[in-house]
């Protein structure tokens, strides 16, 4: 989850879900704002408070993962989210390496912040039939939107090559963890180091996508510019 601001020898980076949101397609969002009009809501207020839920829930997950005091939400979305995390994470039998770190690529220039670092244990058995247990690494994502939505494997792939410049270390596969903040299950969708892989070369895309765009608007910023400057 992106937290703060991501700086590299003093000079600001753009993070990584900013980079994917600007290339994302508006027309779900315009609808579901044009509904909330119709409806006599504001969603600006609904977009915040989803936020501010959002963010209580990561807060909470993290303090349960670290064993930290907290206290008890009583917001009933969030409640619902956290309890359906704490049955999840109680069945899980990881090594925690980390959570919520922050870091920046110095190769692409942009930062990110991922949820969870994990390492899990697993049976492995080779063709000559001997067994035994390999670590596997796994990043963990959180969500509490409605969906899993596809540009989650481009966060991810990004993530990976964040953590593979940061710490050395290579990700075996990612999974998102949908927390919903109502009824519904929760939803897990997992991707592998080919999944990640195609994740992060498109967001290469748009990592050069956005440079490009600050060039078009720096373009057209002079060309006001200058008219006002002829004008005069």
């Amino acid at each position: 989850m992106p937290t703060g601001k991501y700086e590299l020898d003093g000079k600001l980076l753009p993070g990584t879900t900013t980079i994917i949101g600007k290339f994302k397609n508006s027309g779900a969002l315009i609808h579901w704002a044009w509904k909330q009009g119709m409806d006599g809501i504001d969603y600006r207020e609904t977009r915040d408070q989803a936020g501010e839920q959002g963010t209580s829930v990561h807060y909470l997950a993290e303090s349960y993962i670290k064993k930290w005091s907290y206290e008890e939400p009583t917001d009933e979305k969030v409640i619902k989210a956290f309890n359906k995390f704490k049955e999840w994470w109680d069945e899980q039998h990881h090594e925690v390496l980390w959570t919520e770190k922050q870091m920046v690529s110095p190769k692409l220039k942009y930062g990110g912040c991922p949820d969870l670092l994990v390492k899990k244990l697993v049976l492995y058995q080779n063709e000559k039939g001997y067994k035994t247990f390999v670590p596997l690494i796994i990043l963990v994502d959180f969500k509490t939107g409605k969906a899993i939505y596809e540009d989650t494997v481009i966060q991810l792939g990004a993530y990976a090559q964040l953590i593979q410049e940061t710490d050395n270390i290579n990700i075996d596969k990612a999974i998102i963890v949908r927390l919903p903040k109502d009824n519904s299950k929760l939803e897990i969708k997992e991707f592998s180091k080919k999944d990640l892989k195609l994740g992060f070369a498109q967001f290469k895309l748009f990592r050069k996508g956005w440079d490009n765009h600050a060039k078009i608007e720096r373009l057209f910023t002079k060309n006001k510019r200058s008219k006002k400057y002829v004008n005069r």
